[in-house]
């Protein structure tokens, strides 16, 4: 296949080391279906972020939690309660995890919002995971 001509020839007989119709139809189905399945795996993982909630999900939240956090000029705080949020706890529990009122938990998630442009949790988780 490396020659200039990938021609062999025994005798009355050629060989060629290219692939025939058949072999190319069936290669670009194959492709089509890797490509095919693969895009709808990577579309579960963004319409449904990994919510397994052990220590792997738990490293990969920190790890790309302080970029995220310094790209949205996030601060500490706001940076705690997104990872509260990323692990999927709502407001009420958040607040007691953190030994905060509520109403501070209501307003750290509406200035995370606010600084990512999201409308919504929903949003928010699907940026993170998408950005990371």
């Amino acid at each position: 296949m490396l020659l200039n001509e990938p021609v062999i020839q025994l005798g009355p007989i050629t060989f060629s080391a290219e692939r025939n119709y058949a072999e190319e139809a069936l290669l670009m189905s194959c492709a089509f279906f890797a490509g095919r399945d693969a895009r709808r795996v990577l579309q579960l993982r963004f319409d449904r972020p990994p919510m397994r909630g052990d220590q792997r999900q738990d490293e990969q939240i920190s790890e790309n939690l302080m970029l995220y956090a310094k790209r949205h000029q996030l601060s500490e705080r706001e940076s705690e309660v997104l990872h509260l949020v990323l692990l999927g706890k709502d407001n009420q529990n958040i607040a007691s995890t953190m030994h905060v009122a509520l109403s501070t938990v209501k307003v750290h998630v509406h200035n995370i919002l606010q600084k990512t442009g999201r409308t919504n949790r929903q949003d928010l988780i699907q940026d993170f995971w998408k950005t990371s």
